[in-house]
Formats: C-alpha cells, sequence, structure tokens
C-alpha cells in the first residue's frame, strides 16, 4: 500500500501446513488485485511463515485478504 495507496481488492489463498509448521505449499485460488508480481510475492511471504509444530496430519485452510486503499 506504501507504493500502490489505491490498491484495492480480495485474494484467496490456500495453503498446506506440515505437522512441522511448515507451509508446504501455497496456491492463489482467487485474486481481483490484478498485479502478478504482488501476487506472487505474497505466496512466497506466506510459503516462508512457520507455525507452531504440533503431532497433527497436515492441514490444508483457506485464507482471504482484503486491501483497502490507504
Amino acid at each position: 500500500l506504501r507504493d500502490r495507496p489505491e490498491l484495492q481488492g480480495k485474494m484467496v489463498l490456500e495453503f498446506t501446513i506440515a505437522p512441522t509448521g511448515e507451509v508446504t505449499a501455497c496456491r492463489v485460488v482467487s485474486s481481483e488485485l490484478n498485479d502478478p508480481e504482488l501476487e506472487r510475492r505474497i505466496v512466497a511471504r506466506v510459503r516462508s511463515i512457520r507455525f507452531e509444530a504440533m503431532d497433527v496430519a497436515p492441514l490444508v485452510t483457506t485464507a482471504p485478504i482484503e486491501f483497502f486503499p490507504a
């Protein structure tokens, strides 16, 4: 938003969290941003997140991210 204060829209990500807490997969399900480079950077950032390790099966979830003009 610092570089593009007019940015607005919603994107939905689907990602998989392994029992180790590592995000093993992430993809854009839908996006209104019309900015493939920004979407790629957001996916890379989500893939770098580390959750607490737990003795559970891998979890696949979706998360909406909404951008509002600054």
